[in-house]
């Protein structure tokens, strides 16, 4: 199957490609944006603008024959109606937001990571409107990204941006209505980092990668 790839940039757009070679399927690399910085500004102050560029990279997909759209990125599925144009364009849009809807039974407090204050905003709704009784602590951070994109090394990031502060913090909640159980990677860049975050936390960790790639499936 022909996949079209779609993420804001050229980084998350490649790893989206090498995730989906990697289960033998073929893409087709269509970066929205260069940067995370460009990225990021479209999606808070372009919304129109991305919209349209948005379809015409959908278009652009179709036109070379890709069966679904893998729209690798939680930031720009936030930031579009992805559903409205698949529904218009007829093509399968698969995105990391279905995942939250049905989280597992354990989560009861679990921390969102975003790339951004959009992407873990619209999660957090998401979470809330089809997870009921789940507490949720909201977290965006595009250092992380930068950092990723600049191609440091998983252990330097999480030293240089102190992400084990921030985990020491999160583990360390003592009301029991509120202790954490899950951390939930809300950028498709994270899982780039989460072996090193596992080392480091006996919290579950939620990637929404293989419930996107299940979906990849002909129905």
């Amino acid at each position: 199957m022909k996949l079209g790839v779609i993420a804001g940039t050229v980084v998350d757009t490649q790893m989206g490609c090498d995730l989906i070679e990697s289960y033998d399927y073929t893409s087709v690399f269509l970066p929205m944006s260069n940067t995370c910085n460009e990225q990021s500004e479209s999606q808070y102050y372009s919304k129109i603008k991305l919209e349209e560029l948005f379809i015409e990279k959908c278009k652009t997909a179709k036109e070379q024959g890709c069966e679904k759209i893998f729209l690798y990125c939680n930031s720009l599925s936030c930031s579009v109606d992805y559903n409205k144009i698949s529904s218009e364009l007829n093509i399968e849009i698969i995105t990391p937001l279905e995942s939250y809807k049905h989280l597992p039974t354990y989560c009861k407090n679990i921390v969102i990571m975003g790339a951004n204050g959009l992407s873990a905003f619209m999660i957090d709704k998401i979470i809330r409107e089809h997870n009921k009784g789940v507490n949720t602590i909201c977290y965006g951070n595009v250092s992380i990204v930068e950092s990723i994109e600049a191609k440091k090394t998983p252990i330097d990031i999480i030293k240089e941006l102190n992400i084990n502060g921030f985990i020491h913090y999160i583990e360390n909640i003592n009301s029991s209505k509120f202790k954490v159980d899950s951390i939930l990677l809300g950028c498709t860049h994270f899982p780039y980092i989460k072996e090193e975050i596992e080392k480091i936390t006996n919290l579950k960790i939620i990637d929404p990668t293989k419930d996107m790639l299940d979906r990849c499936k002909n129905n």
